[in-house]
């Protein structure tokens, strides 16, 4: 007679299910990456380094963008407000752009709980975003497309939460 073997596989997932966000909370410790984060998935885009919040060089060099948030530290589970700074690369204000936000967690797969929207132009290349949330702590990208002067490019900031 062969002995039954039996194995047993938990897997734990500890992070996306969080109510809190808190790392802490999971029992296991929480690093914040000292250069760029590594990314899983197909995507070709490059991966901002985290919490650079100003002169941001969009993908082909068109706009500059900076970015300063409501209360000063995002926090976990708390709809804010951010302002952009848009710039041309000569570095003018970009007034009047078309401006749009959009947010995900690519280590996780799920983007933000909410879906921002530019409600004001401040002018002199200022933007209003409200409805700016994160879910959870760990690295968010956050994509800024600019339109302006018959030009697109995007705008990506990376963030460590």
């Amino acid at each position: 007679m062969r002995p039954l073997v039996l194995l047993f596989v938990v897997v734990l997932h500890a992070g996306c299910s969080s109510a809190t966000g808190d790392p802490s909370s999971s029992g296991f410790a929480s690093t914040t990456p000292t250069a760029e984060p590594s990314v899983s998935g197909p995507s070709s885009e490059p991966t901002p380094v985290p919490n650079v919040q100003a002169d941001v060089v969009s993908e082909n060099g068109l706009f500059r963008g900076s970015w300063r948030s409501r209360p000063a530290a995002p926090a976990i589970n708390v709809v804010h407000e951010w302002v952009l700074h848009i710039e041309t690369a000569d570095g003018d204000p970009a007034a009047g752009a078309l401006v749009t936000v959009n947010g995900d967690m690519p280590a996780h797969g799920h983007g933000m709980p909410t879906e921002p929207q530019v409600t004001a132009d401040l002018g002199d290349g200022d933007y209003l975003v409200e409805g700016m949330s994160f879910q959870m702590g760990g690295y968010w990208i956050v994509d800024v497309t600019v339109t302006f002067d018959g030009q697109t490019d995007l705008v990506r900031f990376g963030l460590e939460l």
